[in-house]
Parts: structure tokens; sequence; C-alpha cells
């Protein structure tokens, strides 16, 4: 069954990549698998595979039942135009954050190469502001550490 979404189209994802670590070193800003989300979803746009939330698309509405669910608060809403998203949410510092090999450290790249200004670093992890952002994607194909991505797997892996 199709959903008619309402315009600026919008989607849920979750902002981890789901490889957090193992035994005792794990990343503590991790997707827990707990399905919390994957309950409220009245769409099932969202399912629990390998231990880390999955969104479809396709299916969510970006209504935010998954955001309020969330124990981690990992899952953001953002507008389905733009394709670039750092999927991360380790707020550790620099050494702290090598936990998760794709984690954000914090280190600037994306904000020197955007031209349009609309990445900055905010304790220690790349935030994008989705109304500055060209969706050019310079900032995903830079970044060090892959955090930065692009949603659809063109730009980046």
């Amino acid at each position: 069954m199709a959903v008619k979404k309402r315009f600026p189209y919008r989607a849920a994802f979750t902002a981890c990549q789901g490889s957090c670590g193992e035994g005792e070193a794990v990343c503590r800003y991790r997707c827990l698998g707990c399905g919390k989300c994957e309950k409220v979803c009245k769409f099932s746009a969202i399912s629990v595979a390998g231990g880390k939330a999955l969104v479809d698309e396709e299916k969510c509405i970006g209504c935010g039942m998954c955001v309020k669910a969330c124990p981690q608060g990992i899952i953001r809403i953002h507008e389905c135009a733009n394709h670039i998203a750092v999927k991360c949410s380790n707020k550790d510092k620099g050494k702290e954050a090598l936990v998760c090999p794709v984690s954000c450290i914090g280190c600037g790249m994306c904000v020197r190469v955007c031209t349009a200004e609309a990445v900055k670093v905010v304790d220690h992890l790349a935030v994008i502001d989705e109304t500055r952002c060209l969706g050019c994607g310079m900032c995903a194909v830079k970044c060090p550490r892959h955090a930065i991505v692009d949603l659809r797997g063109i730009l980046t892996p």
C-alpha cells in the first residue's frame, strides 16, 4: 500500500551505521536494536535487523513517532530531497570516538569543504543545516571516517 506523503517530503533515518565496536569497547551512542521505534511505526517503515533500526524511506511519512520512542535519540527526520546525512551520533572527543570505525571525530574537514556553510561541528559531531545544504556531497566524499553519507549510496558506499 502506497502512503500519500505531504510536501515537503520528509522521512526518518538512523544516525548510526551499526558498526559500533564489540565487547567492552562499544559506542554508548549506538542503536540498541531494542525495537521501540519499530513498534510505534504505524506505516511499517522501520525494521530492526542486525541489531540496528533500518528505515524504508518509501514507506516513512516523517511523523516523528520513532524519534520520540528512540531511547538513544539517534533517529532523526530529514528532508527527502537532501540525501546527505551524518550517520553518527557519537559526541565523544577525538580518540574516544574511535571505538567505532565510522564515527565522527569532529575533525572539521566537512566544515572546510562545504561551500554553502551548511556544516558545523557541535559537541565533537558534524551537524548539517538542511536549509543551507546544497546536496553536493563534498562533505560526505571528504569525510575521513565516512560518518557523513549519501543516503542514496551514490557518492558514498
